[in-house]
């Protein structure tokens, strides 16, 4: 094991043995050679076998065997074994750009007083040849909360973090754990943005048929955490003439700075952009057990009718359990169905014990179901 690490590597993997190696190796070039590669792996092929015959030769990777659940759950088991000064993903399917990609991001953060850096992307196809390259905003800044707004949650600039450690936080508690950019910062005072660089492109992105975001599932977790962007940045921030700008960022896309104001939006404002996110991802809303409870939700809203839950043991799905709640999606635990149950009529208030006071808080925010709790 490699002492005093100057950048961990996480890399959440699910049977990518056509490519690991090769993201591997891209990482094993780098001129920056003091790093530590953490493999987080719930494969069913032989990428165990990849990972450690590769692992054997270099003490720097580190192995660590985990029941698939999704991306965002492999990042979180992986994330307590972190040492370096500067936190990094790599999908096990992508590559580093170039040897010096490292090299670059470093030199950027140690000249500058800044949480992280970030970069256009780099597309290849399924050989390895790139092909294209994803522009990205110039720099982030309040108005970046308002444009995410507007874009309806999506991501102005790729979820491939290179941060600060002590950024590294403010990445799991967005990112990881609520499946939001990892850029948003919220505090008692409101929203705000990390303190992101933008550097020379550093990573390549395989696009090919079978990407996880191609899939219903893989869908399913995009749309779970756009609306939670949305509806969270939608009670902090208020951009007025919601349908022109919305329009002005569809045509101009980040070339225009939004007007917009502190405070939240009006509750048909929320109500309207909730139907948008699901209207930029579906032609047809699924008609499960999720989205029957949230469009009725939304069409109540808001609604002064108030509920009553009492909770079991289980715990509460958040932003990074999106994967295994789709899964589960037939057969949920009780509560959920109650709770999906009862918004397809609307509700405005949950009354609750005070010791599942945070319990709900989760289980609403996991399901975008904007409604107050009142402790009995």
């Amino acid at each position: 094991m490699v002492e005093n690490p100057e950048v961990t590597v996480l890399m959440p993997t699910y049977n990518d043995s056509e490519f690991i190696a090769a993201a591997i190796e891209s990482l094993r070039n780098q001129t920056r050679r003091n790093f530590e590669l953490i493999v987080i792996d719930g494969s069913t092929d032989n990428t165990p076998e990849i990972v450690k015959e590769i692992a054997e030769n270099d003490d720097r990777i580190r192995y660590l065997r985990e029941p698939h659940s999704g991306q965002l759950n492999a990042l979180a088991y992986g994330a307590d074994f972190i040492r370096g000064r500067y936190v990094t993903m790599l999908h096990s399917d992508d590559m580093l750009s170039d040897a010096k990609a490292f090299e670059r991001n470093i030199l950027a953060l140690e000249q500058t007083d800044c949480d992280g850096v970030f970069s256009d992307l780099l597309t290849m196809n399924r050989e390895g040849a790139v092909n294209g390259k994803v522009n990205t905003v110039k720099s982030l800044d309040d108005s970046s909360l308002a444009t995410l707004f507007l874009r309806a949650g999506s991501n102005m600039i790729p979820d491939f973090f290179f941060v600060k450690r002590e950024a590294f936080r403010n990445v799991f508690s967005s990112y990881i754990t609520w499946n939001m950019p990892y850029w948003l910062r919220f505090d008692e005072n409101g929203v705000s943005t990390l303190r992101l660089k933008k550097v020379e492109p550093w990573y390549m992105y395989r696009v090919y048929g079978e990407n996880y975001l191609r899939s219903d599932v893989g869908k399913f977790e995009t749309v779970n955490g756009c609306l939670r962007t949305v509806l969270e940045i939608g009670q902090r921030i208020n951009p007025p003439l919601l349908s022109i700008q919305r329009l002005l960022v569809r045509i101009f896309k980040t070339r225009i700075k939004p007007v917009y104001k502190f405070g939240s939006c009006p509750p048909e404002n929320l109500r309207k952009m909730v139907q948008y996110v699901i209207n930029s991802y579906y032609l047809k809303v699924p008609q499960n057990t999720y989205f029957n409870g949230l469009m009725g939700f939304y069409s109540n809203f808001p609604s002064k009718r108030t509920i009553k839950l009492r909770f079991e043991e289980e715990a509460p799905f958040l932003g990074k359990d999106a994967r295994v709640f789709y899964n589960m999606m037939q057969r949920l635990p009780a509560i959920y169905d109650q709770i999906l149950g009862e918004a397809a009529s609307g509700f405005g208030t949950v009354s609750v014990s005070e010791k599942d006071y945070e319990k709900s808080r989760d289980m609403l925010r996991f399901l975008n179901l904007l409604a107050d709790i009142r402790v009995e």
